[in-house]
């Protein structure tokens, strides 16, 4: 039986989500990431993904240990499958997590999907926010807030925008612990930058909910400054989205953690000339 689960990007509201602020994500159907699981008398997994088996087994085993049941009693063939970029921004760790919560649940050693794959993740990046875990179950567009799916979000307005990879790997760890540090060292600073991604969030929601380009293109613009506030630009990241808004984009920001990973731009025509270096978003 296959589970699977696909990609996410984030609009708005990446680092303040954590601390119950508002942030927008879409399902990115493009990508996905599978588990084909067989009932066996013994407990095998087959990784095309190149990672490490040993990661995929703890992450069994510590979804044991959370659904107090003895490891040993855990069976079946899992052959796990992905085409998401790990360390790009796009959910890689969270649609592999909710993929196991999934199987726990057809089998009938844990029955809430989302505390099981939110507890998984949080061995990825430290504390989740959820939001990721919430997009791959779901597979809809959300507004997150208060550390839970506030609403699905079917947006009015569907402007050009475009996701293209900045070439450099993103660690979310490294990315949360420098938003941490500032916040435990500078509570002034901290708290404006929550702010301004805050009010990022708004400005893009109420753009796409009311036809209103001038709206979104500000909020995606506060939300990159926040990034740039918390210093989560590398001159990687900053060469790539330089590149994109002399290119013609008005407005870009990192769509994960930052430091590197995926970059959304916004267009006011459709990018005809760039169409190649990345990815059309399609309204979900």
């Amino acid at each position: 039986m296959k589970f699977f689960s696909h990609a996410k990007w984030i609009l708005s509201g990446e680092h303040t989500v954590v601390g119950g602020g508002k942030a927008i994500a879409f399902p990115l159907r493009k990508y996905e990431s599978s588990i084909n699981f067989s009932p066996s008398n013994k407990l095998e997994i087959f990784d095309t993904t190149k990672e490490n088996n040993s990661i995929f087994l703890s992450l069994i085993k510590s979804a044991a240990e959370f659904a107090k049941i003895d490891f040993k009693n855990i069976t079946g063939n899992f052959f796990v499958q992905s085409d998401i970029k790990t360390k790009s921004g796009l959910g890689s760790s969270a649609a592999i997590c909710t993929n196991i919560a999934k199987i726990f649940k057809h089998l009938g050693l844990w029955e809430d999907i989302f505390s099981l794959a939110t507890h998984l993740e949080d061995k990825f990046h430290g504390r989740s926010s959820g939001l990721d875990i919430a997009v791959a179950m779901t597979d809809k567009a959300v507004i997150f807030e208060n550390n839970r799916v506030g609403s699905v979000f079917e947006p009015v307005f569907w402007p050009h925008m475009m996701l293209t990879y900045s070439g450099e790997k993103s660690e979310t760890s490294k990315c949360a612990f420098i938003v941490k540090k500032i916040a435990e060292t500078n509570v002034s600073l901290a708290i404006s930058l929550n702010n301004m991604m805050n009010q990022g969030s708004d400005l893009c929601e109420s753009g796409l909910k009311n036809c209103n380009f001038a709206e979104l293109k500000e909020g995606i613009i506060l939300c990159n400054e926040a990034f740039k506030g918390w210093g989560l630009y590398n001159d990687t990241l900053s060469a790539h989205v330089n590149k994109l808004l002399k290119n013609g984009a008005v407005a870009a920001k990192p769509v994960g953690s930052g430091l590197g990973g995926f970059v959304l731009s916004l267009w006011e025509e459709k990018p005809i000339k760039y169409h190649n270096i990345g990815l059309t978003l399609e309204k979900p």
